[in-house]
């Protein structure tokens, strides 16, 4: 596999994994030890993992329902498909530029 694809597919691995486990310490000690391996045999260096990780658990803490957001909505009154429609520009333009980020870095 491509560094580029690899990079990009870990950081989607990532955002998926915190539906799950919303716990981004514990995400990082259950997956790091996995990760940081493969990375080393596709030849990606461990500080771009680390990039991916936060880059992944970033873009899916803007819609994680199991996280502060319903509550945090609740409080102000704002459904969840409103919130949706709102912040779902922004999070496309945020997971692009952190695809194009990463591509950068793991090629220089």
């Amino acid at each position: 596999m491509s560094k580029g694809i690899f990079v990009n597919v870990m950081m989607y691995l990532y955002a998926g994994l915190s539906f799950f486990i919303s716990s981004s310490s514990g995400m990082a000690v259950l997956t790091m030890p996995i990760m940081a391996p493969l990375a080393d045999v596709v030849g990606v260096g461990r500080e771009t993992v680390v990039n991916a990780y936060m880059y992944g658990q970033g873009l899916f803490a803007f819609i994680n329902p199991t996280g502060l957001i319903l509550a945090s909505l609740a409080m102000v009154n704002v459904g969840f498909n409103k919130w949706m429609k709102f912040v779902m520009p922004l999070l496309l333009m945020l997971a692009l530029l952190s695809m194009i980020v990463l591509t950068i870095d793991v090629y220089r």
